[in-house]
């Protein structure tokens, strides 16, 4: 199983990183988000609320972690469980992803896709950097050749974020186009994303963190608009 491998995979850039890294602090951390609907680049994945836990373990400038996304509303759309190594270098980093997406009861089928073609895994290569007040991010999907950019700054108190998605020429298996990640096997603006976050006072001690955004793709011409806390 491809989720085997890239974990091992994974797990032995962390052994080999972390066993030549200066001694440092390692810290672990652990939450989950609630989000009224989940919404990733512009594209909704399964229906209703998701509950979105993660895990990682961080020691100086490298991050290992695990996140995932399950709907509350049963059946096996929207299911998700990654894997992740990112490694910082000042103003910017590097991240490997492996994206995968079970089933409901965990197994990992071919339901998604065609035997032998993706199965029902994708790894991305991204990067992140901060030029002045706006952090851009690129990332690069290697089996399906898809590609992302996008620009995120603040005005004011609002978070804005710009995406523009590419995919690769059509694949069509079944009369069914299957590598086409953002736009249609095209090209083109997919996420407008407008929103803001907040802390509600529980108790003297206790904040909840909240969020709101507002996500158009003039590609899809699809919009939406998400609610979450973070625990």
């Amino acid at each position: 199983m491809k989720l085997i491998k890239n974990l091992f995979g994974i797990a032995a850039i962390a052994v080999l990183t972390l066993s030549t890294t200066t001694v440092k602090a390692q810290e672990v951390d652990f939450g989950a988000d609630v989000v009224s609907q989940y919404v990733w680049r512009g594209t909704q994945f399964g229906a209703g609320p998701h509950v979105q836990p993660w895990m990682s373990i961080a020691s100086g400038d490298l991050e290992l972690g695990i996140w995932g996304s399950f709907p509350t509303t049963g059946g096996d759309e929207g299911h998700e469980l990654d894997l992740y190594a990112s490694y910082s270098f000042g103003p910017a980093s590097l991240t490997v992803t492996n994206y995968t997406f079970p089933g409901a009861d965990g197994k990992y089928t071919d339901d998604y896709y065609p035997k032998g073609l993706f199965e029902d895994t994708y790894l991305e290569v991204s990067a992140g950097a901060s030029v002045g007040p706006v952090d851009l991010t690129l990332g690069y999907f290697t089996e399906i050749e898809a590609l992302y950019v996008e620009a995120a700054f603040s005005v004011g108190v609002v978070d804005v974020a710009l995406g523009y998605g590419a995919d690769a020429d059509a694949i069509i298996v079944d009369g069914k186009s299957v590598n086409a990640m953002y736009a249609g096997n095209d090209s083109g603006l997919v996420n407008i994303s407008i929103g803001g976050s907040k802390d509600i006072k529980i108790t003297e001690d206790y904040s909840l963190p909240v969020f709101s955004s507002f996500v158009y793709n003039p590609d899809a011409e699809s919009a939406f608009l998400v609610f979450g806390m973070s625990f």
